[in-house]
């Protein structure tokens, strides 16, 4: 059975790929040198595949149908889909075995997840993968939630989520070392007047309650009061999935830093997880 052998989970804005170097250097060293230590741990650690949870920004799907998780059980998907993202276009290996059997474990579980053969991958899941494999080389899982239109998923519903994610992980037979990683957030805003706003007290708040194992005090949050952040902050969902499944344990913050030319407060936590 598999082994979740590496667990995070990194802020996605896609200006820390287009706009990089636009950032304070303190900032982006210690954001990207977290990312660094994690894409090393990979290696070290034998990684086979890796599981991202990313939000779906419209690029798969629109209003007249839009699931609230959706697994790509594809070979293969392309990526990333903006042209202006300086990632190379190419086609990213999926894992159907592990795809399907996540799919099919969190039916099981209770939970509806759309499925779909070839998903088109952007910056929500790519600049997060290109850091974790530069050669882009690495069988990726991207699983896309709606973090964007109400109805949404209930905060706790995607922790349950994730709860029933990690055990389907950990049930499948085809591979020894998986990574599980959640991407996007934390606070920022787009397509609104307030754009460029971090709330730098909402993030150090959710990565304490991360660290802490003090979830109770964010799963119980309105869509209204998380909007307080920003709507882009509604991404949390992807972080508290990984805290499911990877509970009990806490997370570890690597890095935080809210970087105004990235107009998203950026961080980076790690599950310290068993090793064999």
């Amino acid at each position: 059975m598999a082994d979740i052998a590496l667990a995070y989970c990194a802020s996605h804005a896609p200006l820390m790929s287009s706009a990089r170097m636009a950032a304070p250097q303190e900032q982006r060293d210690n954001f990207f040198g977290a990312l660094t230590r994690l894409r090393e741990q990979s290696v070290e650690r034998g990684v086979e595949a890796v599981v991202v949870l990313a939000n779906e920004h419209f690029t798969n799907f629109f209003l007249e149908n839009f699931p609230q998780i959706c697994v790509g059980l594809g070979e293969r998907n392309w990526g990333p889909v903006e042209e202006w993202l300086p990632i190379e276009k190419v086609w990213i290996p999926g894992h159907p075995g592990l795809a399907t059997h996540l799919a099919e474990q969190t039916l099981q579980a209770g939970f509806d997840p759309a499925f779909s053969h070839q998903l088109e991958l952007d910056h929500g899941i790519m600049t997060v993968y290109h850091e974790l494999d530069h050669e882009m080389r690495l069988p990726l899982v991207p699983i896309v939630q709606n973090c964007a239109v109400p109805p949404m998923m209930p905060l706790r519903r995607a922790y349950e989520f994730g709860v029933a994610l990690g055990a389907a992980i950990r049930s499948y037979p085809g591979l020894q070392r998986v990574a599980l990683v959640g991407a996007g957030g934390i606070s920022h805003s787009l397509g609104n007047p307030r754009v460029g706003d971090i709330e730098e007290g909402f993030d150090r708040w959710f990565l304490d309650r991360l660290e802490k194992g003090e979830l109770d005090q964010v799963l119980d949050m309105p869509d209204s009061e998380i909007e307080l952040a920003g709507n882009g902050a509604h991404e949390i969902r992807s972080w508290l999935a990984v805290a499911g499944a990877m509970a009990p344990v806490n997370a570890t913050k690597l890095a935080y830093e809210p970087v105004q030319q990235w107009i998203t407060g950026m961080g980076v936590v790690q599950w310290e997880t068993e090793e064999r």
